[in-house]
């Protein structure tokens, strides 16, 4: 672009106080058909105006220091409520399985105290178990088997 933004801003205004003086408005294209056609140079392209180059004063730097540090310690704050309700779940979900494990474990013991061992049922569930730690390890496993099985 051969004008900078503020000689566009510059003109845009002229041309309203033209308009609000009721003097006819002398219309010039904002943009010409040659800024069109070549690509736009760096100086002429939008800069941020940094914090150094900004018209806040001290008061105001202040208090948005204050509002940041504020925010940040909202945030800190929920991020910490999350992870403990996180480890909240974790922890009951735990508590959970160790419930239906001591039930399972219950059930095979007692299914194991009523295996007949020359049963055929017996004589599979011996083979069965071969693999296994211990018998009561085998039961649990068979049972919870036999209550995923549709």
């Amino acid at each position: 672009m051969a004008e900078s933004l503020d000689d566009l801003l510059a003109q845009i205004q002229a041309e309203f106080q033209e308009k609000d003086k009721g003097k006819p408005l002398e219309k010039k294209p904002l943009l010409e058909e040659d800024d069109l056609k070549s690509p736009p140079t760096n100086s002429s392209m939008y800069q941020p105006i940094s914090s150094s180059q900004s018209s806040r004063s001290p008061a105001e730097d202040s208090m948005l220091s204050e509002l940041k540090a504020e925010f940040e310690e909202k945030e800190c704050e929920a991020q910490r409520k999350r992870q403990q309700q996180q480890q909240k779940e974790e922890l009951k979900a735990k508590q959970r399985e160790q419930r239906k494990r001591e039930a399972l474990k219950q059930q095979a013991q007692e299914w194991l105290n009523n295996l007949k061992p020359h049963s055929e049922e017996g004589l599979w569930f011996e083979e069965f178990s071969y693999s296994y730690p211990s018998k009561l390890e085998a039961a649990i496993d068979y049972l919870q088997a036999l209550r995923e099985t549709p």
